[in-house]
């Protein structure tokens, strides 16, 4: 309505005679809704063909051709069917005279058309941005339900009174080792704080906790466990989650009966500086399904570790079971960190 009765009054300087005008006036709101009711249909067409986030340039160019082609049917509908049933009671003036007319409309329809354009693109960023802080939200709240469960086989009364009983022990039977322990219990402990709400740690500060961890365990079973790292991994510059080696660790040697005769060995090595090997040897033989050491049994940590990864860059872990139990966890280049240390 307000761009016929601007178009009407620039054309003749003149209000518009309203008891001459109104049927034009309809006919231009009819036509005016009907064009913009194909306007919003292909504007919804176009979020399944072309969507703002695949080219933001080519959606914008289609929407501005869609929008002026069906304003210019409009136009042409309204003056033929304006000029054809209103002629006899109205002087029609030819088309020609009312070019300035004409350039007017077509400049309010552009405006008309990026403005539309503008707000919907406007509307599905904020759509866009919405569902990015949700998922991002969603994504850390997950990280840290995961490392709560990655805390806990750290901070458990079980693992805790076993270290004590260790220490206990060690007093009377070697001072010196037992406050080598005391020492790397206090460095694991202290990694657990240190690193408390970090989605990611720097690869060496994971390997010196490991060592820490591992001594632990080696107290207990003296020359039957040995930890090989390689060389090459203390000198690679790389991200992983907290306590994924530990988990590992871990399991290696909770799922394992481990004696002189049946020696644990953990080895950590590089592939290719892409991946972050760790692999045990089976010490058990052949397990049944369904017993403390099958297959099953190993599921829990690499679930908490599989989500972790999941939800922070898109590449899967890889796990190989045969002879040897074998993890591939992907190492994240410090230029795609972000910050989320």
């Amino acid at each position: 309505m307000a761009v016929y009765i601007y178009v009407y009054y620039s054309e003749t300087t003149a209000p518009a005679n309203w008891r001459d005008q109104w049927m034009g006036l309809v006919l231009a709101v009819f036509l005016s809704n009907l064009v913009g009711l194909g306007w919003v249909y292909m504007s919804k067409m176009y979020h399944v063909v072309l969507p703002w986030q695949k080219q933001i340039s080519w959606r914008f160019g289609a929407e501005m051709i869609t929008g002026i082609v069906l304003s210019f049917l409009g136009a042409a509908l309204f003056w033929l069917i304006y000029s054809t049933y209103f002629a006899a009671t109205t002087e029609i003036v030819p088309l020609e005279h009312h070019r300035d007319g004409i350039i007017k409309l077509g400049i309010l329809t552009i405006v008309l058309i990026y403005g539309y354009s503008l707000v919907s693109f406007l509307q599905y960023s904020y759509k866009q941005y919405s569902a990015s802080q949700i998922e991002s939200l969603a994504s850390e709240r997950i990280q840290m339900e995961l490392r709560l469960e990655s805390l806990k086989s750290q901070l458990n009364p079980h693992f805790l009174f076993n270290a004590l009983n260790t220490i206990s022990s060690l007093i009377y039977i070697d001072i010196n080792q037992a406050e080598s322990y005391i020492r790397q219990l206090a460095k694991t402990y202290n990694y657990i704080l240190d690193t408390d709400g970090y989605q990611l740690v720097k690869l060496q500060d994971e390997l010196e906790m490991i060592r820490a961890y591992f001594f632990m365990h080696k107290i207990k079973y003296n020359e039957s466990a040995e930890l090989i790292i390689d060389e090459q991994v203390s000198k690679i510059e790389g991200y992983v989650p907290p306590f994924c080696l530990q988990i590992l660790v871990e399991n290696a040697f909770k799922h394992s009966e481990i004696s002189e005769s049946n020696p644990l060995t953990i080895e950590i090595f590089d592939d290719k500086g892409e991946y972050l090997m760790v692999r045990n040897n089976r010490t058990t033989g052949d397990v049944k399904k369904g017993s403390a050491n099958s297959d099953e049994s190993y599921k829990i940590g690499l679930e908490n570790i599989r989500n972790r990864y999941k939800h922070l860059i898109n590449k899967k872990i890889r796990v190989t079971f045969d002879d040897h139990f074998m993890v591939a966890l992907p190492l994240i280049k410090p230029s795609v960190t972000n910050g989320t240390q």
